[in-house]
């Protein structure tokens, strides 16, 4: 066995070194006298695209849509379209725990709805919790999942759906192979069915349908009353993928799913059929293997336009219907955008925080943060800083940095109003019913308002 694995190694260091030498040949094998013709080679690597500014006149108005106020989130992130209704100054309500928290064996935790008043909240130990939204009270658990030991393959994912007389209905999986509808009401399970790999990402119900993938880049159409497919379709999938609390999005009569390695796909809502499909890495004209630049924010969809962005370092709008990319910018970011009028404000990557003009895609105001925390202590590994956000409420940004301090900025010029500590964020801020909500690292979860 030895001598096999001994004769790999060999033939894989020739094999490297005559790849080497070759290359070097390549390169210099050309006497002086002589010039390599180009005027016929094509630049497989894409070019960068550089930030264009609004005119001066209109850098102090993002033009927002009035604040409403959200009732229900059936859908993780389905405020990212809301200037939200909410009074400042905030006020701490109630605070409770979850039982719950980040670490190494957990390192997402999953989106809570909020259905009539109520929130639902699936935990990274396999329990369901219903909280009463106004007092913070736990008015039931119930533990769905035994032996729930991490959420490695993936964080659990909620939806939910209510009809005319107020009767809520749950969706639930926990990052395996099981998907499970809840009575919302007595927290008994309707139905529970067992698929053939474990899911990966967030869960959307729309119409009585339930969409999501799994780990081998299958996406299905699922009926939400009895949990049998109704169709499924192979969009493939990136072994290097990353943990995802995506979803896919429905809209005018299509399902925009966001994959791995920077592609992304347009489905038939009806049959599943790929009607086209784009990819926005930043290694987006180079072969599949090369794309490191999965989609881990939501898609967003607003009057005809996809926007879409890529971990990997670029963000891009797309016309639904004609498939033409409208602007593309080398912002790329882990959280989903919040849209409101003629504004889309990205937080980027490495402390980047950008208003960008929907439909043109000039920047309307950038603002910089610091990259790396703990940077200037010396005893501290410098790590990666990480804010979680925006959301948009009562017309102005609330984000959090990796110290636990809430950023309160101007939508209009990125001015930051004020800011107060509340500790380390799973996920989000999340506004619903004149209330902001944060989910801490360790799993509390406090109402603002």
């Amino acid at each position: 066995m030895n001598k096999k694995i001994n004769l790999f190694k060999f033939i894989k260091y020739i094999f490297i070194n005559v790849f080497f030498l070759f290359n070097i040949l390549f390169l210099f094998g050309c006497s002086s006298d002589q010039k390599l013709d180009f005027k016929d080679s094509v630049n497989v690597f894409e070019n960068r695209n550089t930030l264009t500014y609004v005119e001066e006149s209109k850098k102090q108005n993002s033009e927002l849509d009035v604040p409403i106020n959200n009732l229900n989130i059936l859908n993780s992130k389905a405020y990212n379209l809301t200037n939200s209704a909410l009074n400042f100054p905030l006020e701490k309500q109630w605070e409770v725990d979850t039982k719950q928290s980040l670490d190494s064996s957990t390192p997402l935790l999953s989106e809570p709805i909020f259905i009539l008043s109520k929130i639902y909240l699936i935990n990274s130990n396999g329990s369901l919790l219903k909280i009463d939204s106004q007092g913070g009270k736990i008015l039931w658990e119930k533990e769905l999942f035994e032996n729930l030991e991490n959420s490695i393959l993936g964080a659990p994912a909620i939806s939910g759906k209510y009809n005319d007389q107020n009767d809520v209905t749950i969706f639930l999986h926990t990052g395996n192979d099981e998907l499970l509808s809840i009575d919302g009401s007595s927290g008994e399970v309707n139905w529970k069915k067992k698929y053939k790999l474990p899911f990966r990402g967030g869960i959307t119900f729309f119409k009585d349908r339930l969409f999501l993938s799994d780990y081998e880049g299958n996406f299905f159409s699922i009926n939400s009353n009895n949990g049998e497919i109704i169709w499924s379709v192979t969009l493939g999938t990136d072994y290097s993928s990353v943990y995802t609390n995506a979803r896919p999005i429905v809209a005018k009569n299509k399902i925009i799913v966001p994959g791995t390695g920077g592609s992304f796909f347009v489905l038939s809502l009806k049959t599943g059929e790929v009607i086209w499909t784009e990819n926005i890495s930043s290694n987006s004209q180079l072969p599949k293997i090369f794309h490191l630049g999965d989609i881990v924010a939501n898609p967003v969809y607003y009057e005809g336009i996809l926007y879409l962005v890529s971990q990997s370092g670029f963000m891009s709008a797309f016309d639904i219907e004609t498939k033409e990319k409208l602007w593309a910018l080398p912002i790329g970011g882990l959280e989903t955008p919040v849209l409101s009028g003629k504004t889309i404000f990205v937080n980027g990557n490495m402390g980047s925080f950008v208003a960008i003009n929907r439909l043109t895609g000039n920047i309307i105001w950038k603002k910089k943060y610091e990259s790396y925390a703990n940077s200037n202590s010396y005893f501290s590994d410098e790590t990666i800083a990480i804010y979680k956000g925006p959301v948009l409420v009562d017309s102005k940004l609330l984000f959090s940095d990796h110290y636990g301090m809430i950023k309160v900025l101007d939508a209009n010029s990125g001015t930051e109003l004020e800011s107060f500590s509340i500790g380390r964020l799973a996920l989000a801020p999340i506004p619903v019913n004149k209330k902001v909500f944060f989910l801490r690292t360790d799993g509390k979860l406090l109402a603002y308002e």
